[in-house]
């Protein structure tokens, strides 16, 4: 599994994280009409080595603080890795001039290859 993440952070380095980026936030912002704010998805290694982020599957969509469904299709530890991303996004967006009130309201896109976590889209 080291040696995954070791492959993912090369590929990362090589790619075009930003046009990356751009997709999972357009994939937040798509699930802000939704019944969840949580989407994550999956893509193989190869489209992720050929910047084919547009092929990527759909695994899960899930309400913020449903860690036991979420078990089902991630790992615990990449589990308690979502549930940071949205502690450091409330955290960034109140530190902002904009401030929320809850988790519910930070959409998140997680993109995982091969189970290992690769990039992510938020939004609120």
């Amino acid at each position: 599994m080291k040696n995954m993440i070791n492959n993912i952070q090369e590929i990362l380095e090589k790619i075009d994280t930003d046009t990356l980026g751009e997709i999972l936030l357009n994939k937040s912002e798509e699930i802000k009409h939704s019944d969840s704010n949580l989407i994550v998805l999956k893509i193989e290694l190869e489209d992720l080595l050929n910047e084919n982020f547009h092929n990527t599957e759909h695994v899960v969509s899930i309400n913020y603080g449903d860690w036991n469904s979420l078990k089902n299709f991630i790992s615990e530890s990449e589990v308690e890795n979502i549930k940071n991303i949205f502690e450091e996004s409330l955290e960034e967006i109140n530190e902002s001039d904009d401030s929320i009130g809850d988790y519910s309201q930070i959409y998140i896109s997680a993109l995982y290859c091969n189970e290992e976590f690769v990039w992510e889209g938020t939004t609120f």
